[in-house]
C-alpha cells in the first residue's frame, strides 16, 4: 500500500501551486487544515486538468468527468486507470513544475482524501462535484473561444452561477469544514446559515476580482467573462471577430466591480461572525488582499487590459499584519 504523508502534501506540494492561498493554509487551526489543504490540491489538479491546452477541449471534459467518478470511488484499479491517462495525456506536456508535479501524485492526493474521515471526505467530494461542473461548464462555452473570435457569457445569470460553482461553494465548504472541526470553537451554531449564504458570496467576490484581474489576458485568448448581453446594452454590435472598444467594456466592468464589492461587503460580516483565532485569521486574509486588488483594479481604468494587477510582496505582509488585527 502506498505510504501517504499528509504533511508532505499539505506543505511542500501545496507550497509549489499557491502563492496567496498557502499563506491562509499554514495559520488555520489543525482540524481545518488538512480538509481545506486536500480540497484545495484537488481544485488545483482539476483546473490543471481544464486549462491543458495540449489536449482537445473533449479529452478534458472526459478527464474531468472520470476526476468527479474517480473521487466517489475507493476502488484503487479506478484510481490507477484514471492516473495512467493522466500521466499519458497531461503530465509530460505541463509547463508549471508544481502543476506538473500535482499531477504525479494525484494517486497519494486521493489516498489521503480515501484515508480523511467520512464526513471530511463527503465535504470534499461535494465540493469538487461541483467546482469540476463549473469547469466543464466553461471548458465547453468557450470551446470555440480563439484570438480573433470572441465568445462571452451570455447574461448575469451565467456568471453569477460560474462564480457559484467554481469559488462560491468553496465558501459553503469552509463552513461546514469549521463546524465539524471546530463546532462553537469556529462560530456559533445559530450563525450557521447566515454563514453559509455570505461565505458564498464571499467566495464569489474573490473570483470576481480575479476575472476582472484577468479581463485584458482572458479577451486576447478570446474569451470575456463580462455578458454579452451587457455589453450589447452598452453598445457593441455582437461582432465577434473585432475587440471591445473601451466605452463598450468599461462601464460594465465597473459595474461587476461594484458588484464584486457587495461580495466582498458580505465577507466582512461573514468573518465577524467568526470567533477569533486562526479561522478568523485565514479567512481575514484572502478578503484583505481581493480588497487591495480590486483598489488596483478600479485605479487602472481602461489600462487594466494592458497588464495584469498584482499586489506587491509589500502589501502581502501589510495583509499578514492586518489580517491579525481583524
Amino acid at each position: 500500500m502506498m505510504e501517504i504523508d499528509p504533511r508532505t502534501l499539505r506543505n511542500d506540494l501545496l507550497r509549489q501551486v499557491s502563492r496567496s492561498f498557502f499563506l491562509s493554509m499554514r495559520v488555520l487551526p489543525r482540524g481545518m487544515r488538512d480538509p481545506i489543504s486536500l480540497g484545495y490540491l484537488l481544485a488545483r489538479a482539476s483546473d490543471t486538468l481544464a486549462d491543458a491546452e495540449c489536449a482537445s477541449v473533449a479529452l478534458r471534459k472526459r478527464y474531468l468527468d472520470q476526476f468527479r467518478e474517480v473521487l466517489s470511488s475507493r476502488d484503487a484499479d479506478d484510481v490507477s486507470q484514471f492516473y495512467v491517462g493522466v500521466v499519458r495525456d497531461f503530465s509530460p506536456k505541463v509547463t508549471h513544475p508544481g502543476e506538473r508535479e500535482l499531477l504525479q501524485r494525484l494517486p497519494e492526493v486521493i489516498g489521503w482524501l480515501n484515508r480523511s474521515g467520512e464526513e471530511e471526505r463527503e465535504a470534499v467530494i461535494g465540493v469538487l462535484e461541483t467546482i469540476t461542473e463549473g469547469q466543464s461548464s466553461d471548458l465547453l462555452h468557450f470551446a470555440d473561444a480563439r484570438p480573433g473570435s470572441l465568445a462571452c457569457l451570455g447574461t448575469s445569470e451565467d456568471l453569477d452561477r460560474y462564480t457559484y460553482r467554481v469559488a462560491g461553494c468553496v465558501g459553503e465548504f469552509w463552513t461546514s469544514v469549521g463546524y465539524l472541526a471546530q463546532g462553537f470553537r469556529f462560530a456559533p451554531r445559530e450563525e450557521e446559515a447566515f454563514l453559509r449564504e455570505s461565505g458564498r458570496s464571499l467566495g464569489q467576490g474573490l473570483q470576481l476580482v480575479n476575472i476582472l484581474r484577468d479581463l485584458g489576458e482572458d479577451l486576447r485568448q478570446g474569451r470575456c467573462y463580462l455578458p454579452s448581453d451587457e455589453l450589447e446594452e452598452a453598445g457593441w454590435d455582437g461582432d465577434k471577430g473585432q475587440g471591445l472598444p473601451a466605452g463598450v467594456w468599461l462601464p460594465v466592468a465597473r459595474r461587476w466591480q461594484e458588484h464584486c464589492r457587495g461580495h466582498l461587503a458580505r465577507g466582512w460580516e461573514y468573518l465577524d461572525r467568526l470567533k477569533r483565532g486562526r479561522a478568523r485569521y485565514a479567512t481575514a486574509l484572502p478578503l484583505i488582499l481581493a480588497e487591495e486588488t480590486l483598489d488596483r483594479i478600479e485605479a487602472a481604468g481602461e489600462k487594466v487590459l494592458e497588464k495584469k494587477v498584482k499586489v506587491t510582496r509589500s502589501e502581502v505582509r501589510k495583509a499578514l499584519l492586518r489580517a491579525a488585527t481583524r
